[in-house]
């Protein structure tokens, strides 16, 4: 006869954190080479070779980019069929924002 809801007991607390992060993507090992990958294949060699990544932290993906022009372009009329492309490469993290800032 199967436990009802209420006779099991409590699953601990690290295992429902775990399976939480896990299911929320949090638990993929996050390092800065697999998101230079990842935008590689996304944005391409020439758009690569104009934008660096910056920083990568809580889903916010922040590129330096080579030039003012090139951050409007890219914030105004590229930057969302970009992050569509990021989140749907299986390879890639979790992407849930794009920022685009020139470099210093």
């Amino acid at each position: 006869m199967a436990k009802s809801r209420r006779d099991r007991e409590p699953a601990p607390l690290g295992e429902v954190l775990a399976k939480l992060m896990q299911r929320r993507g949090y638990a993929q090992p996050l390092s800065l080479e697999q998101v230079r990958a990842a935008w590689g294949r996304v944005a391409g060699e020439e758009l690569s070779e104009r934008c660096r990544v910056a920083q990568f932290r809580d889903g916010i993906l922040t590129m330096e980019v080579s030039s003012a022009a090139l951050r409007y372009e890219l914030q105004a009329f590229r930057g969302a069929a970009l992050l569509s492309r990021l989140q749907a490469d299986p390879e890639a993290p979790t992407v849930q924002r794009l920022v685009f800032k020139v470099s210093s």
